[in-house]
């Protein structure tokens, strides 16, 4: 089975995690997914079958979590399931300008 890389943006909120999580991981797989709540959209990333993304889906429409799929160019997908982790990095230098890295 193929498996592909999406983003959600969801509603969810730390605290839901402990009464979302086991649920997650009996659709998808414990590992195969993880939540950036730092980040403004709540961001679900997710490496699935595109079928067990849509039951994802499901499950978070039917919480009222759901918001809308993000879509992300090829060169932004550099993200590894298991670490939450930006899709860029910024530094401030000492001259109060922004390096990417």
């Amino acid at each position: 089975m193929k498996t592909d890389f999406y983003l959600l943006s969801t509603y969810v909120q730390k605290i839901q995690l402990l009464a979302i999580r086991p649920h997650l991981d009996v659709i998808v797989g414990t590992g195969q997914w993880n939540f950036d709540l730092e980040d403004n959209h709540k961001v679900l990333r997710l490496q699935s079958s595109h079928s067990t993304k849509e039951k994802v889906i499901r499950f978070l429409k039917r919480n009222e979590l759901f918001h809308k799929e993000l879509h992300y160019l090829a060169n932004e997908q550099f993200v590894h399931i298991g670490q939450v982790r930006p899709l860029s990095f910024y530094n401030q230098s000492k001259t109060n300008s922004y390096e990417i890295f």
